[in-house]
């Protein structure tokens, strides 16, 4: 006989029910609220006795107190492993490696940080004043007295020096930036060219801890070099003639003018080229190997050059590209490695 259970399945329906309904009241209701808050027959306030809310405060106390002092003792033990100056990972054992990438000025960051487009009117109604704001900025450091104490540090520097020790910075003047024989120089007086449509582009290396450059010391290295350009071989061997030759077998071989960081700037592709005009670099086409290592030195000044350029096309896109030369100095378009990439463009 088969059994009845619709009943029994029923009532547990409604016992399951009724459980979640019991559930789901609040345990406070709002009449007994006030007793909720303070009851008086057991002296609790919000469920607990005046005791346990002592004991409950005590105990976070102590455990934040205990959290903190644990914490401090463990930043205090890898504070000790740090230096404050000289960073633990250094060239080929860091991220960032051995091989310089290069950094350019003027930049509208505060337009869009992630453009590397430079764009202007030139003239009297243009808009390069941002432009030159942010170079007048940049070199704010370099000039007299920017950083406190950095005279007994820096010095006058020449080609043939050894490289920096830790305590060691070479000078770097201003005014070295202003050349004499151009019409338009890029100095802030003459709004580095910008208004007359010769606009100046500071380059500069990105600055890595004790790196120390392996210069093209030899000639006719540099002129049997497959890569580096024409323009930038003649430039070197003018150099060398004029520093070097016939002064003895030491200096012909080991030339000490040659010490740099060869720099060339030109348009990526043959339309650039066309585009691009005539391009000027001061003081150094490049940067002097003297000014290396950087060791985080008190008043370090890192050489810059002025890329000037004479007479851009106006009203079209030009694609700039500007290498480092140096031996072991690799470039890599897609993670800007030995070189900088930006797009110029002049109304």
């Amino acid at each position: 006989m088969k059994k009845d259970t619709s009943f029994e399945e029923t009532n547990g329906t409604s016992s399951i029910t009724d459980e979640k309904a019991n559930l789901a009241e609040p345990k406070v209701s709002p009449s007994n609220m006030g007793r909720y808050i303070y009851n008086s027959k057991t002296n609790e306030m919000f469920g607990r006795t005046f005791s346990s809310w002592i004991r409950l405060v005590a105990f976070s106390l102590v455990f934040i107190v205990v959290l903190t002092v644990f914490w401090a003792i463990c930043l205090w033990a890898f504070s000790q492993t740090m230096d404050n100056y000289t960073p633990r990972l250094q060239t080929s054992m860091s991220y960032i490696g051995q091989n310089p990438g290069l950094g350019y000025r003027p930049m509208k960051n505060d337009e869009d940080p992630y453009s590397s487009l430079i764009w202007f009117r030139h003239g009297g109604a243009g808009n390069w004043g941002d432009l030159k704001a942010n170079l007048d900025y940049f070199l704010s450091k370099y000039e007299p007295g920017s950083f406190a104490n950095a005279g007994a540090s820096q010095t006058k520097c020449h080609w043939d020096r050894s490289p920096l020790e830790r305590q060691e910075a070479c000078e770097f003047n201003k005014e070295w930036l202003s050349d004499q024989g151009s019409d338009i120089k890029c100095i802030s007086e003459e709004n580095y060219g910008y208004y007359h449509g010769k606009p100046c582009i500071l380059l500069k290396l990105n600055k890595i801890f004790g790196w120390f450059p392996d210069p093209y010391y030899n000639v006719t290295e540099v002129e049997n070099h497959p890569d580096i350009p024409d323009s930038l071989k003649n430039h070197i061997r003018s150099t060398w003639e004029e520093n070097c030759r016939n002064k003895g077998p030491e200096k012909e071989e080991r030339c000490p003018q040659l010490n740099m960081v060869w720099l060339d700037c030109n348009g990526e592709e043959d339309p650039d080229k066309e585009n691009i005009g005539v391009v000027s670099y001061t003081p150094w086409r490049g940067f002097p190997g003297y000014f290396f290592p950087y060791w985080n030195q008190l008043g370090y000044l890192q050489p810059v050059v002025m890329v000037q350029l004479k007479n851009p096309t106006p009203g079209v896109l030009i694609n700039i590209e500007c290498k480092a030369w140096a031996k072991g100095l690799e470039h890599d378009r897609t993670r800007r490695r030995g070189l900088v990439h930006f797009e110029f463009l002049m109304d």
